[in-house]
């Protein structure tokens, strides 16, 4: 296995997840596209230039008839402002859409890392129960050897010991996958190992959660890219209630007839709202933007819920975990008695591996719940945008 040193902070890791994640790379390309939208929205169409010719076939006419005209679609001139603000607004929506995605990935990239270093304490304190049992197991079956004691008193040993070995099997093949995972986040070959140096993760107070979640609004990107994409379909609706009249083309014709007589003249067309009204797209485009008023309305509550339920439950993990911390450290304290006391004859081998066994489950089980405190932590922090740096938010054009 590949390994990277010197140790890496869980922001390199994250900095690495946002700039190498495949999916991310993928997902910026949509900037492009809306960058484009908004160049798109500020050009004029070209003028069209019309020429015409009749030969001169039979009547009194003395010559072939010619016609041109050039004329000029204005409807860009009437949509200017309107397009405009919807591109932005667009473009704003990708932007802050794609930030979420990087600040999720920088989120996920941590919790594997908290995955992998609790992994990694699973398989050393297995490792030391396998030791501690595997002595025990020698010197019960050097008793049985010698006949002092029946093959059953080695039994429990090892049981214990096969256990062990299934539980610390398990606890390496999850280190793998969780390691497997990492690297392809960071676009990494598999079994290149991360090493990451985990700091002190504390959890925040209720009372900045509940500040928090009361800015979610202008702080969550996700959720001003839905704000964003209200207004581009704000604009749209405009834009498609002006559309009732367009195109506005105006120019100029002009010609020769079979009489030899030339005639010049200005044009202008324009759509009259009798019948179609552009209903349908009038339609469609406030239907877009109720949905997405709805849709914003409900990520806002759903992201309220899930942070107050997230504080709630980190309260109960940090209770749980000190909790853990104690029972972990009476368990450790026995389990070093009983082996003292086994060594000297007066504790038999099946008290002895059930206290190890015990002791090693207490260590598993603060560790576990360590690893999903700081995760709840982290998840906490990302979900409220916290430490997410401000995002540059463009002036669009106000509502006509």
């Amino acid at each position: 296995m590949i390994s990277i040193k010197p140790p890496l902070s869980l922001g390199d890791v994250a900095a690495l997840g946002v700039l190498n994640d495949p999916d991310l790379i993928a997902a910026r390309a949509q900037h492009g596209v809306a960058q484009a939208d908004l160049l798109s929205a500020g050009l004029w169409p070209d003028p069209s230039i019309t020429v015409g010719f009749a030969a001169l076939i039979s009547g009194p006419g003395s010559v072939p008839a010619i016609s041109g005209s050039m004329a000029q679609d204005f409807s860009a001139l009437v949509t200017y402002r309107i397009n405009g603000r919807a591109a932005k607004a667009g473009l704003a929506s990708v932007d802050a859409g794609i930030l979420w995605q990087e600040w999720q990935v920088a989120g996920q990239a941590e919790a594997l890392c908290i995955a992998i270093d609790a992994d990694g304490k699973t398989i050393a304190s297995l490792q030391a129960d396998a030791a501690a049992l595997g002595q025990v197991n020698a010197a019960t079956q050097a008793q049985v050897s010698a006949g002092n004691l029946t093959l059953a008193a080695s039994s429990a040993s090892m049981a214990a010991l096969a256990a062990n070995q299934t539980a610390l099997n398990t606890a390496i093949q999850t280190a793998d996958q969780d390691g497997d995972q990492l690297d392809a986040l960071l676009g990494l070959h598999p079994g290149i190992e991360i090493p990451v140096g985990l700091p002190a993760i504390t959890p925040i107070s209720p009372t900045l959660t509940a500040q928090a979640i009361a800015s979610l609004t202008t702080r969550r990107p996700d959720l001003i890219a839905l704000r964003y994409g209200y207004e581009q379909a704000d604009a749209k609706l405009r834009g498609a209630i002006l559309a009732q009249f367009l195109p506005i083309t105006i120019g100029g014709a002009g010609g020769r007839d079979t009489t030899n007589v030339w005639s010049a003249g200005p044009q202008l067309t324009l759509n009259l709202p009798l019948f179609n009204r552009n209903r349908g797209g009038i339609a469609s485009a406030g239907a877009a933007r109720a949905q997405l008023a709805a849709q914003f309305t409900a990520s806002l509550a759903g992201a309220d819920a899930s942070a107050e339920a997230l504080q709630a439950r980190i309260d109960v993990l940090q209770v749980e975990s000190a909790a853990a911390d104690a029972r972990a450290q009476a368990a450790a304290v026995m389990a070093a008695q009983s082996g003292a006391a086994f060594a000297n004859g007066s504790l038999d081998a099946q008290s002895a591996v059930n206290l190890q066994t015990a002791a090693g489950d207490r260590q598993r089980e603060a560790i576990a719940l360590h690893a999903q405190l700081a995760t709840a932590t982290l998840a906490l922090n990302t979900m409220l945008g916290i430490g997410l740096p401000p995002m540059v938010q463009p002036v669009l054009e106000p509502s006509p």
